[in-house]
């Protein structure tokens, strides 16, 4: 595997897992993957999409894996294929997704997510423009959590869409860094596609690189997705948290859950 820019890494991942011949994505869908803006260049230039020698590296996200851009709409679309003949498609991935962590140029898709999951769902503890974060706010806060490295955000990237996330709050005191919160959310549109057991091994995985060793999350006693999600990948019961939040004017219990790695 020849090495590219770090930026690009995800990219790759993405051909990695691509299973169709032929497919086209937008340049907002893989800049969504890479986390990344897209250069000037990619957007002035065809030739940029079409390189295949040094000093340049970028191309090596697809042509590791085979594929190679058969064409490019400049500013809007690329079509990859694993022939290197002129192919023009309108076909999308089928079932292509990626994991990984938030990056800074991921704020505001991130809030739009987070609003569109907070209107989506009756168990979260915020509801519809209620929380009101800035991009400011994000991108801080993703800075500092990755001085501290006991806290992140994984994001999963479904055919170029933001389709969930998967948020680790840590502690930076020496005798509890060991524990994480987990929350997960995945938005209705890729919905049982088993996104929510990648992400919460994924960010198990995250976990034990970084010293994390135990695992708590609270789920509310109606969400029985959530439960049998936990019960699934093996969380312990610990108890429960009576009236622990209000929804639609009735106080619903939550259900702790833990896991220990």
């Amino acid at each position: 595997m020849k090495k590219m820019e770090k930026k690009y890494i995800p990219l790759a991942q993405f051909f990695e897992t691509c299973t169709q011949s032929t497919f086209t994505l937008t340049y907002e869908e893989i800049q969504n993957i890479m986390g990344h803006e897209l250069p000037n260049a990619a957007y002035l230039n065809v030739s940029w999409w079409k390189k295949t020698k040094a000093p340049s590296t970028h191309f090596f996200a697809w042509i590791n894996c085979d594929y190679y851009v058969t064409n490019v709409t400049l500013g809007h679309s690329v079509t990859f294929s694993s022939a290197e003949q002129d192919v023009v498609s309108d076909d999308k991935p089928q079932s292509t997704y990626i994991t990984r962590p938030i990056e800074a140029n991921d704020a505001r898709a991130y809030i739009n997510l987070q609003e569109e999951l907070f209107a989506q769902s009756p168990f979260g503890y915020y509801t519809h423009q209620e929380r009101n974060l800035t991009v400011q706010q994000v991108r801080k806060t993703i800075a500092d959590w990755r001085k501290d490295k006991t806290s992140t955000i994984l994001l999963c990237i479904y055919n170029g869409q933001f389709a969930g996330y998967t948020t680790l709050l840590g502690n930076t005191a020496s005798r509890t860094k060991h524990i994480a919160n987990v929350r997960i959310a995945i938005h209705n549109d890729f919905q049982q596609k088993g996104l929510a057991t990648v992400l919460l091994k994924e960010a198990e995985k995250w976990a034990r690189t970084n010293g994390i060793s135990r695992f708590e999350a609270s789920v509310t006693i109606t969400n029985t997705i959530a439960h049998h999600l936990f019960d699934k990948l093996n969380y312990s019961k610990e108890g429960t948290r009576t009236q622990a939040i209000k929804i639609d004017e009735q106080f619903v219990d939550e259900v702790l859950y833990s896991k220990i790695f």
